[in-house]
């Protein structure tokens, strides 16, 4: 982990950097858990005192430099600088726990992901033809009174059968206004 110390309007002395790295050693167990290398992470931290409000404002900016990526950003603001830098460094560690668990969420859902893929079997996308030649439904010859009642009886919307009077192929259908319509051949 590097660390870059930035003061604005305050010296920035060695306890100061002493304390805050000593203080950021909290955060490499997180680190690690995210799988990040320790050596890919860069942290910034930007002391500001402002001289007419006699404040200190604590930033730290810590940047993933991995395939990942990702930025945390935490400030804090405090009459004293040690305990704005502990409450950074504790909203730091919250970020970074949520991080943790969004990244171990996501390995868990790509891993649900792929497992599925591999429970599915992957279709084969079989070309069928756009007509398929179907056999005749009756194969004996029927009068257009009984194809009516058959049809009744079925309740299906239409009906193909020989005509047992002329011997040619017919169609019955139900009609929306309740009665029937006879399709014949050259008609």
């Amino acid at each position: 982990m590097r660390v870059e110390h930035v003061g604005k309007n305050i010296d920035v002395t060695e306890f100061i950097k002493s304390y805050t790295e000593h203080k950021l050693e909290r955060l490499k167990p997180y680190i690690k858990d995210i799988d990040v290398a320790d050596d890919s992470v860069q942290v910034r931290v930007t002391y500001t005192f402002e001289k007419h409000r006699h404040r200190n404002r604590v930033d730290i900016d810590v940047y993933f430099n991995t395939p990942g990526g990702g930025v945390i950003h935490a400030w804090e603001e405090s009459n004293d600088l040690y305990s704005a830098i502990d409450f950074v460094i504790d909203e730091v560690e919250r970020q970074l726990v949520r991080l943790k668990s969004r990244r171990k969420e996501e390995a868990r859902r790509i891993a649900r992901a792929e497992k599925m893929k591999q429970i599915t079997p992957q279709e084969e996308s079989i070309e069928r033809p756009l007509i398929v030649q179907e056999p005749m439904p009756l194969e004996k010859p029927l009068s257009v009174e009984d194809a009516m009642m058959l049809l009744e009886e079925t309740g299906a919307f239409f009906l193909p059968f020989r005509n047992s009077e002329t011997g040619e192929i017919n169609v019955i259908y139900r009609k929306k206004a309740g009665n029937y319509g006879l399709i014949t051949p050259g008609v």
